[in-house]
């Protein structure tokens, strides 16, 4: 199943060991295959700045405890919700719409269809 992590950060700024330990947690779920994309979402209007992933779980339970093992959650830097995410329709060229400076990683299994 495919999941939607929402993001919203409780403070300033990131120390770089906390945002260290993110890196290191997520580049990993990356390779393994379960996170798709994620990404910062800039303040707009009132909302302040915050994020999004789009990962896969076999269930509800599976995605949020996955989500709550986060470095910047489990440091109280952010509030999380995941719910989930039923793609009724998708770009067949997605890799056409990210410019060159996205990170990329290779995931080391296939999703599941």
């Amino acid at each position: 199943m495919l999941f939607a992590l929402l993001v919203e950060y409780t403070g300033e700024t990131v120390p770089e060991e906390l945002m260290q330990a993110h890196r290191e947690w997520l580049f990993p779920r990356f390779e393994e295959g379960s996170f798709l994309i994620s990404g910062s979402l800039d303040a707009v209007d009132d909302n302040p700045p915050s994020a999004l992933a789009i990962f896969t779980a076999d269930n509800l339970e599976e995605a949020r405890a996955l989500a709550d093992n986060e470095p910047f959650f489990r440091a109280g830097a952010c509030r999380h919700r995941v719910v989930p995410f039923n793609v009724r329709v998708r770009a067949s060229g997605l890799d056409s719409a990210f410019t060159d400076d996205t990170k990329v990683l290779a995931a080391h299994q296939p999703l599941a269809g």
